[in-house]
C-alpha cells in the first residue's frame, strides 16, 4: 500500500476505514444530473450524483474512484492523480457546452477542476463516514445513550454551528434527524458518543427550538423546509434517514425510481443495522426487501410492488429457519427479478413462490394481504432440489417464469 500511495505513511495505528461507511457508499445507485440540486435530498441518500455528469459510464468511473479512496483511506492529492489518470474521467475537465435538460438552453459549464474534485471528494467521504458512524451509534447506544455536538478543526465556524458546541442530547432526540454533521458544504462538525454517567454529570439539554426557513428550488419547483444554519440539501441524517428515505422512495415514488437505484437501495437495506436487529428480534417494525416487476404485480392483482418483511415474520424465521440471515435478503431481491416464479391461490389469496437460481437455491413465499393492499414475505427457507418441479405440478399453480 505504501508503494502505491507514496504520500501515505508506511505504518498506521488505525484498523482501516469503517466498513459501515464503505458499505453505505457502495450501496448507492447512479443518478445523472445537470445540477446537484436537481436531485431531491431523499434521493441523495441512495444515489450517487455529480453535477454536469450526465453519462452513466462517467458516473460509474467517478463512483469507483471515490469508493477506492474511501476503502483505502486515500488522501485527496492521490485521489486527484487517480482521477486524472482514469481514461474514462480524464476528458471530463475544463469547460464545455452542454444542454440544460430543464431549460433546453445550451450553456458553457465548468466540468472537472481541482476545486470541484476537492468538493466531490470531501462531500462524499464526509456523508459516507457520517452514515457509518450513525450505524455504530445505533449499535452502541445502550452503552452510550447521548451524543455531544462538537466543532471541527476549521479556522472559522458558522455562528449557528458554534452555538451548538457542547450540546448533549439523547441519541433518539429528533434534533439528530437534521443536525447530524456534516451540516453543509465544507462543514467539519462532528458528534461524540457520551456515556450515561458523563451525560448526567455535564447535563443533558432539552431539544432546542430552531427556526426553519422555507426555500424553493427554482429548477425543480419543489419546496424544502431547512433549519436555519444548515445548507439546503444537507438537512438530513445520512445514516438515520437512509432507511426511512429508501422506504419512502420505494413506496411513494417507485415508478419514478430507476431500477439501478432500487437494486442498490435494497442491497443497502439488507446489509443495514436495522435488518440485522429486526432478524434478531431487537427492533419492531418492517423493512422493504424486494420490488416486484410490473408483470408479477399484475399477476397477483396488486397495485403496489414493494415487498416487506415484518418483525412478526422475522420472529417465526428465527424459530423455524434460523439459517436465514440478513445477507440472504439480497438473494431474494435478485430472485424476484430473475428467479423462477410460481403463482397459486391459497385460502382465496394469490401467493407468489420465488425460487432463486444457483447451487443453493432459496424459496421465498410472497403473500398478498389483499385487505391492506400490501405485499409481505410469509416465509423464507432453503428449497429442496426438486421442490420447484413438485410445486409446479400441483393443481391450480401457474408458472410465471421458468
Amino acid at each position: 500500500m505504501a508503494d502505491e500511495y507514496p504520500d501515505r505513511p508506511g505504518y498506521s495505528f488505525n484498523a482501516g476505514p469503517p466498513p459501515e461507511a464503505s458499505r453505505y457508499f457502495r450501496g448507492k445507485g447512479i443518478r445523472p444530473s445537470f445540477q446537484w440540486d436537481d436531485v431531491e435530498p431523499e434521493e441523495h441518500a441512495v444515489s450517487f450524483t455529480v453535477a454536469k455528469m450526465m453519462e452513466i459510464d462517467l458516473l460509474e468511473a467517478a463512483r469507483g474512484e471515490i469508493q477506492k479512496a474511501l476503502d483505502n483511506g486515500i488522501p485527496f492529492a492521490q485521489f486527484q492523480k487517480n482521477w486524472r489518470a482514469n481514461a474514462t474521467l480524464a476528458p471530463w475537465w475544463g469547460e464545455q457546452v452542454m444542454t440544460d435538460p430543464i431549460t433546453g438552453e445550451d450553456v458553457v459549464v465548468k466540468l472537472g477542476s481541482p476545486r470541484r474534485l476537492k468538493t466531490i471528494y470531501t462531500a462524499n467521504l464526509a456523508s459516507a463516514r457520517a452514515a457509518g458512524q450513525w450505524e455504530r451509534i445505533e449499535r452502541t447506544k445502550k452503552l452510550f445513550p447521548y451524543l455531544e455536538y462538537r466543532l471541527g478543526p476549521s479556522e472559522r465556524h458558522r455562528p449557528l454551528h458554534a452555538a451548538k458546541e457542547g450540546l448533549i442530547l439523547p441519541v433518539d432526540s429528533p434534533f439528530w434527524d437534521e443536525w447530524m454533521p456534516p451540516n453543509g458544504w465544507g462543514c467539519k462538525c462532528r458528534v461524540r458518543q457520551v456515556t450515561r454517567s458523563e451525560g448526567q454529570r455535564r447535563g443533558v439539554a432539552s431539544t432546542p427550538d430552531i427556526p426553519d426557513q422555507v426555500l424553493k428550488n427554482k429548477r425543480t419547483g419543489s419546496t424544502q423546509i431547512v433549519p436555519q444554519g444548515i445548507d439546503p440539501g444537507w438537512q438530513r441524517n445520512p445514516g438515520k434517514d437512509r432507511l426511512a428515505n429508501v422506504q419512502g422512495m420505494l413506496r411513494d415514488r417507485l415508478d419514478a425510481a430507476p431500477l439501478p437505484v432500487q437494486t442498490a437501495a435494497l442491497k443497502d437495506i439488507a446489509n443495514s443495522w436495522f435488518v440485522d436487529r429486526l432478524l434478531k428480534g431487537e427492533v419492531p417494525g418492517e423493512v422493504p426487501v424486494a420490488v416486484l416487476t410490473a408483470e408479477l404485480a399484475a399477476a397477483v392483482g396488486s397495485d403496489v410492488r414493494v415487498v416487506s418483511l415484518r418483525a412478526d415474520v422475522a420472529a417465526k424465521l428465527r424459530e423455524k429457519h434460523p439459517e436465514v440471515s440478513a445477507d440472504d435478503l439480497t438473494r431474494f431481491a435478485e430472485g424476484v427479478l430473475s428467479g423462477r416464479v410460481l403463482r397459486e391461490v391459497v385460502n382465496g389469496r394469490p401467493v407468489l413462490q420465488v425460487f432463486t437460481r444457483g447451487d443453493a437455491p432459496w424459496r421465498m413465499v410472497i403473500k398478498v394481504i389483499a385487505d391492506k393492499g400490501e405485499l409481505w414475505i410469509s416465509t423464507v427457507h432453503r428449497a429442496r432440489p426438486d421442490q420447484y418441479e413438485y410445486v409446479a405440478r400441483r393443481s391450480g399453480v401457474t408458472v410465471l417464469r421458468d
